[in-house]
């Protein structure tokens, strides 16, 4: 499950996990949640709607919609797709369905729970699931309905399969909670709360995974003040005035400056990330790119590879303090 605050760029990790999963031998799945469709741009491809399709070798993607969710979920439980349709598109059923609330969140996560169990050939079809999961406001209403059905829908085909999701959910050998942010103050704050809302529901934490970092270009030796020891004593000055002075040198070192004082903005907010979310990280560069597709999403997935040792570390849950 991947959940971030809107605009840290949950959509292109999960891709990039997802293709690092992929080149590791896994068969891998992408759920979008009735998302913006942007997976096409940064595979390559057609735009991909509510049917599964391959994208690379062992990666498939789908973006879910609640009502061909709804109406596979139908099909499961009633054994039969031709009755399911008409069943659901039934008006009277229809009414009774659009009064449920949730249901639209259940249907995506009921099929993605789905694709979970399924099997081709004796053994499981993927062995990873990505639920790209909708803003953080939203992800844990979506996450939570299974327990609101348990305790309000009898017994039956529905609480049967949502017991099984959440089991699924809260079980830290099958499932890990992703967090994605930007290491700016606002995800931050975001990133946290998320993290202590998801533990209080029993969602297993995986990996906090920090986008989007500029480049230490300066650093040296483990030191943030490498750009100081490259500018001497006089930091630089000498390149503004005097017998060396030289427009083009200084405008660079004012670029330089802009570029390390950005750098130390992500910095703080990482020391603050590792001291209260004690997560294990997961860090990716910001790409200065003017188109972002198949080339960029490959150097991420490197990025990502370079930083696991499999892809199943994305399901190696940790536990947080409480606030």
């Amino acid at each position: 499950m991947v959940a971030g605050k809107g605009g840290v760029g949950r959509t292109t990790v999960t891709a990039a996990l997802a293709l690092a999963a992929a080149r590791s031998g896994k068969n891998v799945l992408v759920c979008q949640t009735k998302a913006k469709e942007r997976l096409s741009t940064l595979f390559g491809v057609p735009p991909i709607g509510s049917e599964i399709v391959r994208v690379r070798e062992r990666l498939s993607v789908v973006n879910m919609n609640p009502q061909t969710a709804l109406r596979e979920y139908g099909a499961m439980v009633l054994r039969s797709e031709f009755i399911a349709k008409q069943v659901l598109e039934n008006r009277i059923s229809r009414s009774f369905l659009q009064a449920v609330p949730g249901v639209d969140d259940y249907a995506m996560l009921g099929k993605a729970w789905f694709h979970t169990t399924e099997e081709a050939h004796g053994r499981p079809k993927y062995d990873l699931v990505l639920l790209d999961g909708p803003a953080t406001g939203h992800v844990l209403t979506l996450l939570g309905v299974p327990d609101s059905i348990l305790s309000t829908v009898p017994e039956g085909p529905l609480t049967k399969s949502a017991r099984a999701a959440h089991d699924l959910l809260r079980d830290p050998r099958r499932s890990a909670f992703v967090i994605v942010t930007l290491a700016e103050d606002m995800p931050t704050n975001e990133a946290i709360e998320l993290a202590r809302k998801a533990q209080a529901m029993g969602l297993p934490l995986g990996p906090l995974v920090v986008n989007g970092l500029f480049p230490p270009r300066f650093q040296l030796g483990g030191s943030a003040t490498g750009l100081a020891l490259l500018l001497g004593d006089d930091d630089g000055e000498h390149l503004r005035s005097g017998p060396l002075a030289d427009a083009s040198l200084a405008s660079l070192v004012d670029s330089a400056r802009l570029g390390e004082r950005r750098r130390a903005l992500n910095d703080v907010q990482l020391e603050r990330l590792q001291r209260d979310l004690p997560l294990p990280q997961l860090q990716l560069p910001f790409l200065f790119r003017s188109d972002f597709g198949p080339e960029a999403l490959t150097e991420l997935a490197d990025r990502l590879e370079g930083q696991l040792r499999s892809a199943d570390e994305v399901r190696s849950p940790v536990a947080i303090a409480s606030a």
